[in-house]
């Protein structure tokens, strides 16, 4: 199971800091996501993590909005979204079970216009949207497959766990194809999804009062997510 701490922004140097301490871990990348919805802030700092560590795996959440939106605010503002990050996370994925694709008809549409080929993290049955019925969950989950790198859920709020029959149910429709989970991870629960899910964005569970990344947590977490 791969983990990746998620930084919340408020300025640069607190992000090189954020992203130096979690470095000194086994961990799979970083996530940074600004609560604000400061989208220029957010990129400034995307941007200093990437000159600082060049070769560390980097993804961003610009909150509220789609992919294609993340991807043409980076073009707008640097001039080239293609180098920047590997991943670009989204609560809302565009997959829907009625039937609608235009979140992601717009996605396919600024990856060509950028020629960015990084990795989707589409959110599915996520926090804060709509409830999707146990039953139709196997169904979004077929979908989702067909359409994102990599399905992310979550747990019904920031920092609460998500029900495992939840993630049982996604993984009966995903079958082999990877799943996310963006909510609730801690150390003292990350073993319940070994096995359900193949990536953690973890925040909260990992950090301190503060909002600062805890080495001891962060290292408690990564032993049973590696078990």
């Amino acid at each position: 199971m791969r983990v990746y701490p998620v930084i919340h922004v408020t300025d640069v140097q607190q992000v090189l800091n954020q992203a130096r301490t979690a470095l000194r871990h086994d961990i799979d990348g970083l996530f940074l996501i600004d609560h604000d919805a400061d989208d220029h802030r957010l990129t400034n700092c995307v941007l200093a993590a990437r000159q600082a560590h060049p070769d560390v795996f980097l993804g961003v959440n610009y909150i509220r909005r789609t992919a294609a939106q993340a991807l043409r605010i980076m073009t707008r503002q640097i001039g080239a979204a293609l180098p920047l990050v590997d991943a670009i996370w989204a609560d809302n994925s565009g997959v829907q079970l009625d039937g609608d694709e235009s979140i992601l008809q717009d996605l396919r549409s600024a990856r060509a216009e950028i020629g960015w080929q990084g990795i989707h993290f589409g959110g599915i049955a996520f926090k804060y949207q709509p409830p999707v019925p146990a039953t139709q969950l196997p169904v979004l989950a077929t979908l989702a497959a067909q359409h994102i790198d990599i399905p992310t859920t979550s747990g019904p709020g920031t920092g609460r766990e998500v029900d495992t029959a939840k993630l049982r149910a996604l993984r009966q429709g995903l079958g082999d194809h990877p799943l996310a989970l963006a909510s609730g991870v801690r150390p003292e629960n990350a073993s319940l999804f070994v096995g359900l899910v193949d990536h953690v964005l973890v925040s909260s569970g990992v950090c301190d009062a503060q909002d600062r990344i805890d080495e001891h947590r962060l290292g408690d977490l990564l032993a049973a997510a590696h078990a």
